[in-house]
């Protein structure tokens, strides 16, 4: 699907909103003239200015054009399904890791998105189980980072 700008501008005007005024109210307890409120008050205003300058630009071309269209690919049921997929697969995730483990759960979830993604299966097996290890071995092992076990616990390493 195609938006018009002036959609992504006025996103944008209301994303540099949000972050101003959670930014306006920080605590500056050493009470310096630059607390920690400036540099995402000056982040804000740059991303207003910005989707200001995109908003204007999409207003031009609404003279010339619809606001939304549909995407060639978005004519298909199948791309439209392959996308929605990402989202199931992230909430399957959310769901089943904690009982289930990180070592189940994402080479399950890869192994999905490979295979929609039309790699063959027995590639797509083995690059979601030496990704899901690899993914295991760098933050689990590496940063320190606590994956879930869930069924794997008796196994623990």
């Amino acid at each position: 699907m195609k938006f018009n700008d002036v959609f992504a501008g006025l996103a944008l005007l209301v994303l540099s909103a949000l972050v101003a005024s959670a930014a306006w109210n920080l605590p500056n307890p050493a009470q310096q003239p630059l607390g920690p409120s400036a540099f995402p008050l000056i982040l804000a205003g740059l991303l207003a200015l910005c989707a200001v300058i995109l908003a204007t630009t999409g207003s031009r071309v609404v003279e010339r054009g619809p606001l939304f269209t549909r995407a060639d690919w978005a004519r298909s049921a199948a791309p439209v399904l392959r996308l929605l997929l990402v989202p199931v697969a992230v909430i399957f995730y959310i769901a089943f890791a904690e009982t289930l483990g990180f070592l189940i759960v994402a080479p399950l979830v890869l192994l999905a998105l490979f295979l929609a993604g039309g790699v063959k299966p027995a590639l797509a097996i083995a690059l979601a189980l030496a990704s899901a290890l690899a993914m295991h071995a760098i933050f689990y092992l590496g940063l320190g980072v606590q994956l879930p076990w869930g069924l794997l616990e008796p196994i623990r390493w």
